[in-house]
């Protein structure tokens, strides 16, 4: 998998919420009934707000499967 492109997956997600990428992956790894928790590491306060407010974000459905589909077909 190549990075670039999952970020470009998770920029595109995020610009419609006006979410940064980190946001969105840390959102979807919160909805994964397997992950009961995500540990996540902040630099400064601004990272601070970020990881707050991505624990509560809710991706819809669309969105999770847009993810889901691009993990799946980029292995």
């Amino acid at each position: 998998m190549e990075p670039g492109r999952s970020v470009e997956v998770l920029q595109d997600i995020g610009k419609q919420h006006d979410r940064s990428p980190g946001e969105v992956a840390i959102a979807w790894t919160l909805n994964n009934p397997a992950v009961t928790a995500a540990i996540v590491g902040a630099r400064n306060p601004k990272q601070v707000e970020g990881i707050i407010a991505a624990g509560e974000f809710r991706l819809n459905q669309q969105e999770l499967d847009q993810i889901g589909t691009f993990l799946c077909d980029n292995p």
